[in-house]
This record gives structure tokens, sequence and C-alpha cells, in this order.
């Protein structure tokens, strides 16, 4: 009976631990200002998907999920960081990782 109470609470344990995501601060940087000057939010992780809105160099966002090179972002003046989550009033899209600083 210890042996399969162990077994099931390791297990649980383990697929909780694997869910749960941890955002972390990032900003915005290192767009052209003589391109574009913006970088394109996207409803998911490719350029095939649309954008539905842009940010800029400076604005912070936090990062909560990955695919490749592209990141899940939550983003808003009422959003924040709540034990690693992100909460509040957010917005939330897919951007490319390499304007995230």
């Amino acid at each position: 009976m210890k042996r399969l109470l162990f077994v099931v609470l390791f297990a649980t344990l383990s697929f909780t631990s694997s869910i749960e995501a941890r955002c972390y601060t990032a900003y915005v940087g290192g767009l052209d200002r003589y391109g574009d000057n913006f970088l394109a939010v996207r409803e998911g992780p490719s350029t095939r998907y649309r954008q539905f809105t842009s940010l800029y160099n400076g604005n912070r966002v936090y990062v909560c999920d990955r695919s490749r090179s592209w990141r899940l972002v939550y983003f808003g003046s009422r959003c924040y960081l709540d034990y690693g989550r992100a909460v509040g009033r957010c917005s939330s899209g897919w951007v490319h990782g390499r304007y995230l600083r």
C-alpha cells in the first residue's frame, strides 16, 4: 500500500511540475528603427499566423512558453507576474525570440 501511494504521489508531482509554466520578464529590444521598428504579435508561433498587434522597443513582456525560436508572451499595462505566472488584464500572443532581451 505504501509503495502504491508513493508511485501515485510521485506521478502526480511529476505531471504537475511539467505543466506549470514559469514565466519570466523580458523586454523588446534590437528592433531596426530604420525598418518596421515594431515586433509583430501573432496568433501562433509562425509568420503564417495572423498578426493582431505590435510591440515596440522597451515594452515589457512576460515569456511563458516557447516553440522553437518563438515565444508566447503576455503583456499589458495591468499585466504582472505572481509566483511565476502572468496574471491581471493581460493580452497574449507569439513573438520571435530574437527581439527579446
